[in-house]
């Protein structure tokens, strides 16, 4: 994608797209692989967003994406951080795994499928034989690890990819032969449950950042739950039904034993337990790098990228878990003191003396979990602070435009009491890629049913809208593509809905605010619609 125009009208940043040229890895992309746009307005705050997303994406891939190898870099790494910055030259599994997941969800299929390729190309087997992902790649070397976050958040990515190619397409083979192997990242998981009730792993969503050592953590399992589910639901679209019943088995295992280990208490999650005794231990718990971490937030935003954006709608036990999560994180009485002065979402309670966040695991997952369990209040003030922190830092953040994400946002009480550390920097990759899911829960469109596609705009009452160009949609007739506005007014909102091509939706459901709260209005074979309330 490469953005060849960005300029102001009647207050309101508008964009223009078209791609570049690009080197595939030998695959013959989708038709239209244009990636999707959105603009947001009404507010300065949705100015500044719309400008944020669309430079941080582009810097990504300017910057950091390697489109034709060179370098020793084979095409689709993606590096975790600028040159110069720290990690700079290094492709995090999980990080990775993100980006393949907003260029899938946003229709950048060449950009996609050259990722896909390298993810599995420079992988190898761990020493139990599977094909699994380590913590990073170092450049373009091959390497293997049990990094299960990173590994389950590329194995989600792959899927997405995978359901949204045209049958024909080579990446889609290549994507199933790998997924549906015997020593495949999927039976590798199959493997540890075989003799574990959770999976078991290290590193920052092991027993927390820079502690050594292996425990059963919550946010990891959950990963663990969505990739299998996600395979499940690549064999039932690929026949293979017994896979299918199997793999949803053994996410149905995970699942239960996150229920039985994994909640405190207070009904709130436990970080991590110990993989001997299946307890919290107090010492690792309360370590500065995990007391009131944030990112077990990713429990309740990672739901969305597999079982859809209604988790209110879900029987699981966890739902309410991850509410209950979420407010007693609110309640740790500097983090309140800092959201209800400026809708800062703080993501630890002692590092940084507490007054440090990020667009990822802090403010990132608040807004994610704000917005999909409809605390409207509390998705409009945070999602507010992203966009203006992002503008107006602090500190110093070096970086060529002022619309780049960046790694940490300090709280404007940290000048002059603590470090103001750039950390990794401007487009840190995960720091980029889970604003840039913010921007399609705010949108809305939930197609991860072929039964139905559902639209539930999240957008907050003190901004108007959000326009979305040349938006993906995945149907039962494979990928079209469509131009959606939606317009608040008063009580109530307007929505259009244009199918390209002369395609269709079968059948089109959408959730739409009135003066007596959401209701949900329907049509059928849909190429063009609009929908009213007051």
């Amino acid at each position: 994608m490469k953005i060849r125009s960005v300029w102001a009208l009647g207050g309101l940043v508008v964009l223009a797209v078209a791609m570049g040229s690009v080197a595939a890895w030998g695959a013959v992309p989708a038709a239209d692989d244009q990636a999707g746009t959105l603009r947001f307005f009404g507010a300065p705050e949705a100015d500044l967003f719309t400008r944020e997303i669309a430079d941080s994406l582009q810097g990504e891939l300017d910057r950091n994406f390697t489109r034709v190898a060179s370098n020793g870099l084979p095409a689709g790494f993606v590096s975790v951080s600028l040159p110069g910055m720290g990690w700079a030259g290094s492709m995090w599994s999980r990080d990775a795994g993100t980006l393949l997941r907003e260029l899938t969800m946003r229709g950048d299929f060449k950009d996609a499928a050259l990722l896909a390729n390298c993810l599995i190309e420079l992988v190898e087997k761990n020493k139990d034989g599977f094909y699994s992902y380590p913590r990073f790649f170092r450049g373009g070397a091959k390497a293997s690890g049990t990094e299960f976050d990173g590994t389950a958040a590329v194995v989600i990515g792959l899927e997405l990819l995978w359901e949204r190619l045209p049958a024909a397409d080579p990446m889609r083979g290549r994507i199933e032969e790998f997924l549906f192997k015997a020593d495949s990242p999927v039976n590798f998981f199959k493997f540890r449950l075989a003799a574990a009730p959770l999976v078991a792993g290290s590193g920052e969503f092991g027993c927390g950042l820079s502690i050594p050592g292996d425990c059963y953590n919550v946010v990891q399992n959950y990963l663990t739950v969505l990739a299998l589910t996600a395979a499940a639901k690549m064999a039932t679209e690929s026949g293979k039904m017994d896979l299918a019943t199997e793999y949803r088995g053994l996410a149905d295992k995970v699942r239960g034993s996150m229920e039985t280990y994994l909640i405190g208490p207070d009904g709130a999650w436990l970080w991590c337990v110990d993989v001997k005794t299946l307890m919290a231990d107090p010492e690792i718990l309360n370590k500065k790098t995990n007391l009131g971490f944030a990112g077990i937030n990713g429990v309740a935003a990672m739901y969305s990228d597999v079982l859809g954006l209604e988790p209110l709608s879900s029987s699981w036990k966890g739902i309410k878990v991850n509410e209950v999560t979420l407010a007693k994180l609110y309640e740790t009485p500097l983090r309140k003191q800092e959201f209800d002065k400026y809708g800062m979402w703080t993501q630890f309670d002692a590092l940084a003396d507490g007054l440090l966040t990020g667009p990822s695991y802090g403010q990132g997952y608040a807004v994610q979990t704000a917005l999909l369990y409809d605390k409207t209040a509390m998705a409009e003030k945070a999602l507010d602070y992203l966009a203006s922190a992002t503008y107006k830092p602090v500190y110093q953040v070096h970086r060529d435009s002022p619309y780049y994400f960046y790694e940490r946002m300090y709280s404007p009480d940290a000048v002059g009491k603590t470090e103001l550390a750039e950390g990794t920097g401007a487009l840190n990759l995960v720091n980029v890629t889970e604003p840039l899911k913010v921007s399609r829960l705010l949108l809305g469109v939930d197609d991860s049913s072929l039964d139905v596609v559902r639209i539930l705009p999240r957008i907050p009452k003190n901004w108007t809208g959000v326009e979305a160009r040349n938006w993906p949609v995945r149907t039962r007739a494979g990928v079209v593509r469509a131009d959606i506005l939606f317009v608040q007014k008063g009580t109530g909102a307007e929505m259009t809905v244009k199918v390209a091509g002369g395609m269709q939706m079968d059948d089109l459901k959408v959730r739409m605010p009135s003066k007596n709260g959401y209701v949900w209005q329907e049509q059928k074979h849909v190429s063009g619609a609009r929908f009213v309330t007051r």
